[in-house]
């Protein structure tokens, strides 16, 4: 099964590491993965009676061997009392005792409700037992919105990831920098990369941006929408990339668009090439049309 996220920082705890603010966290976490999801209502236990419920400013259960410690997490899906479904989230410890963290009241269909389980049993574990909390949710809180709650952004521009061996930048067409980072002779760099490149792709689809992945190779870009353009350093030392456009040669500086100080200038320099194409390729296909005319009229 694919995991519900890839990206981590080393933590223990959400937030100041009480109960409150683990559920907050997972209230996001859950409306990035899930945007239309069917969840009316999340409960931190405020009003939950006796031992069995963990309230709101408790401190979050962590691993060990003590008896207070979690052995582990239990996540489920029941029936509703009259309708819908309730999402379960309780921690089993290691003393006998089953600790509710959290449920939820929610409408969506039970393949969403158990996916929903699922992603949140995956989150927990990771920050429980590996001490590992899920950037996915840090990223999500970068992208502009109207409101804090929506679910959207109200960035319109459209936002360019550049995924390298060893490094990730996302960028938005006005300068706008969501993301930079290089892990550049760090043990894991190229996994650490893929890693961070895949949870903004899902960021940027479920928030509903305009995007594009670049790859960013050693020596070369790929663009999808840019077939037949090379964007490459040319094996030569350099910041900067040459464009090399569809039907160029490679050996014949006189072919090359230019060199340009980044990727973005130079995939821009290939857009902008590629535009001015089509109205070329139209003319001549009409020059074509016409010359077709004529002969069938002198022919006639």
């Amino acid at each position: 099964m694919k995991s519900f996220f890839n990206a981590t920082c080393k933590a223990n705890v959400v937030g100041d590491g009480t109960v409150g603010a683990t559920i907050a966290w997972l209230e996001k976490f859950i409306n990035v993965l899930f945007p239309d999801n069917g969840i009316e209502y999340w409960s931190d236990n405020q009003y939950g009676k006796g031992q069995h419920y963990l309230k709101r400013d408790d401190r979050l259960p962590e691993a060990g061997s003590a008896d207070e410690c979690v052995h582990h997490v239990a996540c489920y899906v029941r029936p509703g009392n009259c309708e819908g479904r309730i999402i379960e989230v309780a921690l089993s410890l290691r003393g006998g005792e089953f600790k509710s963290l959290t449920w939820m009241k929610t409408f969506g269909k039970v393949d969403e409700c158990w996916l929903i389980a699922r992603a949140i049993d995956e989150a927990l574990n990771s920050i429980i037992y590996w001490n590992e909390l899920p950037e996915i949710v840090a990223m999500s809180e970068k992208m502009p919105r109207q409101q804090s709650w929506h679910r959207q952004t109200s960035l319109t521009e459209e936002v360019t990831i550049l995924s390298g061996t060893d490094k990730v930048l996302v960028k938005a067409a006005s300068g706008l920098i969501l993301d930079d980072r290089c892990w550049g002779g760090q043990a894991y760099a190229g996994s650490n990369a893929t890693a961070v490149t895949q949870d903004w792709v899902t960021v940027l689809t479920n928030t509903n941006a305009k995007f594009k992945l670049v790859k960013d190779t050693t020596d070369r870009l790929t663009v999808p929408d840019l077939p037949g353009y090379v964007i490459s350093k040319r094996g030569i030392e350099v910041d900067g990339f040459y464009v090399l456009p569809p039907g160029g040669n490679e050996n014949d500086d006189r072919t090359y668009l230019g060199y340009f100080p980044d990727a973005g200038a130079a995939i821009q320099a290939s857009r902008d090439h590629q535009a001015k194409q089509v109205p070329v390729a139209a003319g001549v296909q009409m020059d074509v049309s016409l010359n077709t005319a004529a002969l069938e009229v002198t022919h006639g």
